[in-house]
């Protein structure tokens, strides 16, 4: 093993948890390398998730002002239209401009960024497999583990990147959905839907539990339902989704609740039931 596969600290994912890390570890004098199998720096959130959310949030509050609030102020703008194909373009400059800052952010505190997926051989072992598929065995005294999480799978609602998505497509529709399902009251949920109700989806939560955003105060969770009710949320607590077909024309889904079946029409199914640790083919 040369020296130069040898470090004080391997990080493994180049996400929030791990570039702060590796900073940190460079700041302390530690010879650091950073570990990211995606071709973008910054993980999910900046990628696919905080980051990309909140510009798209952005983006439908200035469309709703223009549309529900400029003619209460006096300013009269006739019926403003939406660009979709210029807001992702928006979108993706603003994550491109955050990862590139964090991948300048790792250079310029001399920490070695290695493409490739990670497997562990043992306890300072570490075999990269490149887009190449070459191999790269390096070795580490410490290894930290920042792999971040992927969307929770729902058994009978099988994701097909389309019709039935993860939060990632639905930052990417190519089209404002007629009719968006939720399925999980989280804040991930709530946040999409919001962007496409601003953008003029019809948006529907089902929520198997009595309340959503569970993880949230009392008040200010009953706060938040009424306030996205107003704006035109529809939720289905108690309410579960036991079955969806998917066609060419969009998803016909089967809701339960109390035993009650009732069938629902969807353009886009939103399956954002939660996340889990990130940890396949690690070799734990």
């Amino acid at each position: 093993m040369t020296e130069k596969n040898r470090y004080d600290l391997i990080i493994i994912g180049a996400g929030p948890g791990g570039y702060v890390a590796a900073v940190r570890a460079a700041q302390l004098g530690l010879r650091t390398a950073c570990v990211e199998r995606k071709h973008r720096l910054g993980g999910v959130c900046l990628n696919e998730g905080c980051i990309p959310s909140k510009a798209l949030l952005d983006s439908s509050e200035y469309f709703h002002l223009v549309s529900e609030h400029f003619k209460e102020h006096g300013i009269i703008t006739g019926k403003p239209e939406i660009d979709l194909p210029v807001m992702m373009k928006r979108k993706e400059s603003v994550v491109e401009e955050l990862t590139e800052n964090v991948r300048k952010l790792l250079k310029g505190n001399n920490i070695d960024i290695i493409r490739g997926t990670a497997r562990l051989t043992g306890s300072n072992g570490i075999e990269i497999t490149g887009e190449d598929k070459a191999v790269r065995t390096i070795t580490g005294t410490n290894i930290l583990l920042a792999t971040g999480s992927s969307p929770i799978q729902v058994p009978g609602l099988e994701f097909d990147g389309t019709r039935i998505v993860t939060s990632t497509e639905a930052l990417c529709f190519s089209e404002i959905p007629d009719h968006l399902g939720i399925v999980g009251g989280g804040y991930i949920g709530l946040e999409l839907g919001s962007v496409w109700l601003r953008l003029g989806s019809r948006v529907t939560v089902i929520e198997m539990l009595p309340k959503i955003a569970g993880g949230l105060d009392g008040q200010v969770r009953r706060t938040l339902q009424r306030l996205l009710k107003n704006q035109g949320f529809e939720f289905l607590l108690n309410t579960r989704v036991t079955k969806a077909d998917v066609n060419d024309k969009g998803i016909e889904a089967v809701l339960e609740k109390d035993g009650n079946a009732q069938p629902q029409f969807f353009d886009r199914l939103l399956v954002a039931a939660g996340r889990r640790p990130l940890t396949r083919g690690l070799n734990l």
